[in-house]
């Protein structure tokens, strides 16, 4: 029998690269851009977001599904993201709006909640088997769990308001029914406290479906630096992920299940769907190697040492494939993986050796694509190219000052 040889994950993407084409987004009711971008700062926070439609979307000429929205709250941060079904119809809407109603009804709970207890987040820096710490984070969790109701309504009634309308009915050739708005719901509200060990962050988050909620530490130890906030919810079956108008996620005992409350050191809280919480499984450890391919891209920057007290010379350089919406154009990307493996190293050996990240970033190689970052976010997520990844993909992440 003849040896043929085996390819490489690098020889499969620069072939599947090139095969991918692009269509527009369709002509229908309620059409979605082809990605959607988001900043904010405060006092304490920094936010960027963005969303990208999917390689299959553009092939199949179909909508972008995913949705974000977040807010700035006094000292604290929100943000939600979410995942529309993408056998459903108007998925994208049912993601939209319930994004929308979740991130403001945590703005507004939680202004009311500082109103109600003046003392609130003097109570969340206090030691966590006090009386006080356990009422304040009851408070906070109850918000989050509204915040699901919320944005079931918001579904419900944006079901309600275009179950008549003909171009709506004529899109799915049969009466409207409420599981065509079907979608995943993450979120999490972070607040800065001071604490006996000094300063910390209180993260309360839930999430129902899958994608993923992570906090970062960028300057902790590999071990100790990535908390994992969500769990990816499984269907009946596998393979198959719950929803937000699923009946049987919305009483009180199974979001509080969803339900996580952390306080600790953070420098980041990240917010995705499986577009890209998927590309970086397992996600605990892989979430850090997504941290340091934002490193490496631009996007978050690297500090510590001087580039220069890397002893090593072999690095990789970056790597550009055709770009789906036009194939002339390419975007030079650096990965993580590729110089793990040039260097022959792990990822938590990587992660220690930021004057190497530094080396091999982008920016050593003079390569800029935006100065705004979250449209620099918008390029690495819609021209990283990862064997098998194909979906919508949204990130969010919250840097701390």
């Amino acid at each position: 029998m003849e040896n043929k040889d085996i390819l490489t994950d690098r020889d499969v993407t620069e072939h599947t690269a090139a095969l991918w084409k692009y269509n527009p987004v369709p002509d229908i009711p309620e059409p979605y851009p082809e990605n959607m971008t988001g900043e904010a700062h405060s006092g304490c926070f920094e936010v960027t977001a963005a969303s990208v439609r999917g390689k299959k979307h553009k092939h199949d000429g179909s909508n972008r599904d995913d949705s974000f929205a977040f807010e700035i709250i006094g000292n604290g941060a929100a943000a939600v993201v979410s995942d529309g079904a993408g056998s459903k119809k108007f998925s994208r809407i049912g993601a939209k709006c319930a994004c929308e109603a979740a991130a403001e009804y945590i703005k507004i709970s939680f202004a009311a909640l500082e109103k109600r207890m003046p003392d609130l987040i003097k109570k969340l820096g206090m030691p966590f088997d006090s009386s006080e710490f356990s009422e304040v984070c009851s408070e906070t969790a109850a918000i989050l769990r509204g915040c699901c109701a919320v944005a079931f309504d918001a579904v419900e009634a944006a079901f309600e308001k275009r179950r008549d309308i003909p171009e709506f009915i004529k899109e799915t050739g049969r009466e409207l029914e409420i599981k065509d708005f079907s979608c995943t719901l993450l979120a999490a509200l972070a607040i800065p406290v001071e604490t006996e060990n000094g300063r910390e962050f209180f993260t309360a988050a839930i999430q129902i479906g899958d994608g993923m909620i992570a906090a970062v530490d960028e300057n902790a130890p590999f071990g100790s630096a990535l908390a994992v906030l969500g769990q990816a919810d499984s269907g009946s079956f596998a393979g198959e992920t719950e929803f937000l108008i699923s009946e049987n996620i919305r009483s009180n005992e199974s979001l509080m299940a969803r339900t996580k409350i952390r306080r600790g050191k953070m420098s980041h809280l990240l917010l995705m769907t499986d577009g890209v919480a998927d590309d970086y499984y397992p996600n605990d450890p892989q979430l850090l190697r997504l941290f340091i391919d934002l490193r490496l891209n631009g996007i978050i920057p690297v500090n510590g040492e001087d580039p220069s007290e890397s002893d090593t010379e072999n690095i990789p350089a970056p790597i550009a494939y055709p770009w789906v919406n036009d194939s002339d154009v390419k975007y030079a990307l650096q990965y993580a993986k590729n110089i793990i493996s040039t260097e022959n190293i792990t990822l938590g050996q990587l992660w220690e050796n930021k004057a190497l990240q530094r080396k091999a970033s982008l920016t050593a190689f003079d390569i800029v694509h935006e100065d705004n970052k979250s449209e620099m976010l918008k390029i690495w997520l819609d021209n990283y190219v990862e064997r098998g990844s194909f979906d919508d993909r949204t990130l969010v992440f919250i840097k701390v000052k």
